[in-house]
């Protein structure tokens, strides 16, 4: 065996090789995506959840992958001399069934989703339909999992800290926390400032210790084409007192938006904050403790309402002491993101975990509140979701609406798929409905009686509504 032969005996090795791992795995990971499988260790959840999520949103994607590398094996005589890769060609057929099965799971989102908004289209008279298998939107969204903000003007890395609040982050955090103080705005080109456009203020998810504001999602996209002001906040990750400094950081950056978002064509009194996973369960704190002095320190007397909350695989229950998430996740939060000591279990803990599960704190609210969840969440419970929005409806007279979606993982909205997509135009027609383009906040409300009331720039409004006002499509309760 000459040198070269030896060389493309070992190359064809290799890639016989690789198609067989990535094979085996992709077999693996479509089962979890399938199924939705959850472990009791939280890191390998997060490392499964976060691969199956990207073939539950890109099972074309990943088959096309497959179709080109199977053709590259056929092209090089590795297919017809490898036994190996011809085992796991059948193999890959069986994945492939899984992969088809994903995609129309995605598509199911559609009619949950086209349920949603007919529910709002009903009361706005503005007939919106999702775009299906003969839009070109759909195969634009399919094609290009990228997207990035398009016609506006980006403003990064403005500091929200005063000269004191820098010090202190400084001193006790050092200088690298202190620059996660910062925000960015979008500011769609055909707004100016002082136009008083309603402003959405998002704050990213990543377990309260990881994240970056530049991880935009879809619904930042298309609120900007919708000609909202949207602001992306970071907050300290690396903070020697733990949680819920995090929390106080997003009210000093609400603190800001409110001085100062006016200049960039966003009104001050019409800011409805969104997050997802942690970043759900601070925006949904931030929505029900308005003005509360604990966690406004400094700023005490600074006005910190919202006027919406829009939670995304929120955390709204961090006690859990039914254990659904299965894992500890009551000893991690206590441990390692608030840093207190003594057990989980304690009575004082068990009281702070209570104080900052937005499950508990429902009476205080008197906000629209939006819950988006996927019915496969193995991170955040999807139950934890569930309890929350009856809860809600109990005990609130703001209107709360709920898409529970199915075969949504854990984030899936971040990706840009079908299925995020078909959620992100549901939710941005939510923002709208509640805080619509002509400037004027919906304001109604669910009476005793059934009736809605309320008025919408100001014409009063009473009519029998055709459902609840809490939509629960796609969840059986």
């Amino acid at each position: 065996m000459t040198l070269f032969d030896l060389g493309m005996y070992m190359a064809k090795s290799m890639w016989a090789f690789s198609y067989a791992t990535a094979s085996f795995v992709t077999l693996v990971l479509t089962g979890v995506a399938i199924s939705g499988a959850a472990t009791r260790n939280r890191s390998v959840n997060i490392v499964l959840c976060l691969l199956s999520n990207h073939l539950s949103e890109l099972p074309l994607t990943i088959m096309f992958t497959d179709a080109c590398f199977y053709t590259w094996l056929n092209v090089t005589g590795v297919f017809q001399e490898s036994l190996l890769v011809r085992f796991f060609y059948y193999t890959n057929i069986i994945t492939a069934i899984g992969l088809l099965y994903l995609f129309k799971r995605s598509l199911e989102s559609r009619e949950v989703g086209q349920k949603f908004l007919d529910q709002i289209s009903k009361d706005r008279k503005k007939w919106i339909e999702l775009p299906g298998l003969s839009s070109p939107r759909f195969w634009q969204q399919l094609l290009n999992p990228f997207h990035w903000p398009r016609d506006c003007t980006v403003y990064q890395n403005i500091p929200y800290w005063t000269q004191s609040e820098q010090l202190s982050a400084q001193k006790s955090d050092g200088w690298e926390s202190v620059v996660d103080m910062a925000l960015d705005i979008y500011r769609p080109n055909t707004v100016q400032g002082g136009d008083d456009r309603p402003v959405l203020f998002y704050i990213h998810g990543g377990g309260w210790t990881q994240g970056s504001k530049k991880l935009l999602s879809p619904l930042i996209t298309e609120m900007i084409s919708h000609e909202w002001v949207v602001v992306s906040i970071d907050y300290r990750l690396r903070t020697k007192a733990g949680y819920p400094t995090q929390l106080v950081d997003c009210k000093r950056a609400l603190r800001w938006v409110k001085d100062e978002i006016r200049t960039f064509g966003g009104d001050p009194s019409r800011i409805i904050v969104a997050g997802d996973s942690a970043g759900g369960q601070m925006a949904a704190m931030i929505s029900l403790t308005p003005n509360i002095a604990e966690y406004q320190p400094g700023f005490e007397v600074v006005d910190t309402t919202v006027q919406g909350c829009l939670g995304l695989s929120a955390v709204l229950n961090i006690v859990d002491l039914e254990n659904y998430s299965h894992h500890d996740a009551r000893a991690r939060f206590i441990k390692d993101i608030a840093k207190r000591d003594g057990s989980p279990e304690s009575a004082e803990n068990l009281k702070f975990l209570t104080e900052h599960s937005p499950r508990f704190r429902i009476k205080e609210a008197g906000v629209p509140f939006m819950i988006v969840h996927g019915d496969i969440d193995t991170l955040t419970p999807v139950q934890h979701a569930r309890d929350f929005v009856r809860e809600y409806q109990i005990s609130c007279t703001a209107p709360i609406s709920y898409l529970e979606v199915p075969g949504g993982h854990h984030c899936f909205h971040v990706i840009s798929s079908p299925r995020s997509w078909y959620v992100t135009i549901a939710a941005a027609e939510w923002l709208n409905y509640h805080f619509d383009a002509s400037g004027r906040q919906n304001t109604q409300s669910i009476d005793n009686d059934g009736s809605q009331s309320g008025s919408i720039g100001g014409s009063a409004t009473k009519r029998k509504l055709h459902v609840h006002d809490i939509v629960e499509w796609g969840w059986n309760t």
